[in-house]
């Protein structure tokens, strides 16, 4: 049954825990480039909660992003080194291990507008950790696109107060079932009230991929390494807006005729006004598809068209 908000709070809070990021600075002189005089220190905080009694976390890839070393705090004060276990930047999800309380997860499609929702997180940081704020869930399945990696996912819109270090954190329903995992909020001048989570269904089978593999599998990839060369820069090098090859990965990339020095300007029809739009692309389709590059060729100076088959993002 339904458990009054201090009963939610006194089951989950337990099961959410403080990361903090910890990475190495290099201490420079003046007129040093010594980069043995260096530091581990704190570089971020975040929240994650406990999926399983074996101490998996889940928590956001930006929370882990750059980390040397990752610690978890407990409610209770506990501290623990974490082992990264693996990271999607694409969803934003990550997975990291300790040993603690497991907390209880429910399913996100049972969500509707206007049901009362609580995150419990860190804002700020470790100082006022197990925060809880209550509030509503706004809207479902709201679609936005990462400003960085151009995927669009969709998220529950919530009320309820988020702020940074509350990334990670669980949304929890009335039930006391984490639902969703805190990810983002709106804080532009003039709003108020815009916070965001990964629905949980969403979730599970990319933190199943990163469990069991590291990585998420089955996603496509272009197969290539290079940089997104914009209209300004361009024309300063005489080439087009688009992406440029610096180098070919895989054995399809290889075959399809694509070449380093190329810059692709299409993909499908479409025109790469920015590297989401090429990324963005990618990620709606499966390892095996074929797209159709419009690239200029700096070599010859002429446009081609090249047929190519996309391959498996693998972690190694």
């Amino acid at each position: 049954g339904e458990l009054t908000p201090q009963e939610v709070a006194k089951k989950v809070i337990p099961s959410v825990v403080c990361i903090q990021n910890y990475q190495v600075t290099q201490n420079y002189g003046f007129m040093q480039t010594d980069t043995s005089d260096s530091s581990v220190s704190p570089a971020g905080e975040g929240s994650g909660i406990i999926m399983s009694e074996d101490g998996y976390i889940i928590t956001n890839a930006h929370v882990v992003e750059g980390a040397t070393s990752l610690k978890v705090i407990t409610s209770d004060g506990e501290t623990y080194e974490a082992q990264l276990i693996g990271s999607d930047t694409v969803t934003d999800l990550a997975v990291v291990k300790i040993d603690g309380t497991a907390a209880e997860f429910g399913s996100s499609e049972d969500l509707r507008v206007a049901d009362k929702v609580m995150a419990i997180g860190n804002p700020g940081g470790h100082e006022l950790s197990s925060s809880v704020t209550i509030g509503y869930v706004s809207a479902l399945n709201r679609a936005i696109a990462n400003n960085t990696t151009g995927y669009t996912m969709e998220y529950i819109q919530t009320d309820a107060a988020i702020n940074p270090g509350n990334s990670g954190g669980a949304l929890i329903n009335e039930y006391g079932q984490v639902v969703g995992i805190n990810s983002a909020k709106i804080s532009a001048t003039g709003y108020e009230g815009l916070g965001f989570a990964i629905p949980i269904d969403t979730a599970q089978p990319i933190i199943s991929d990163l469990i069991q593999y590291g990585y998420v599998k089955d996603r496509a990839v272009l197969g290539i390494s290079g940089q997104f060369i914009d209209s300004m820069t361009g024309r300063f090098y005489g080439l087009p807006q688009g992406e440029y090859v610096a180098q070919l990965n895989s054995s399809e990339a290889q075959a399809s005729g694509l070449q380093v020095g190329d810059v692709i300007t299409a993909i499908d029809g479409q025109q790469l006004d920015s590297e989401s739009t090429l990324r963005s692309a990618i990620l709606s389709k499966k390892p095996g598809d074929t797209v159709t590059l419009q690239v200029y060729r700096s070599s010859t100076q002429k446009s081609a068209t090249v047929e190519l088959k996309l391959s498996e993002y693998s972690a190694g």
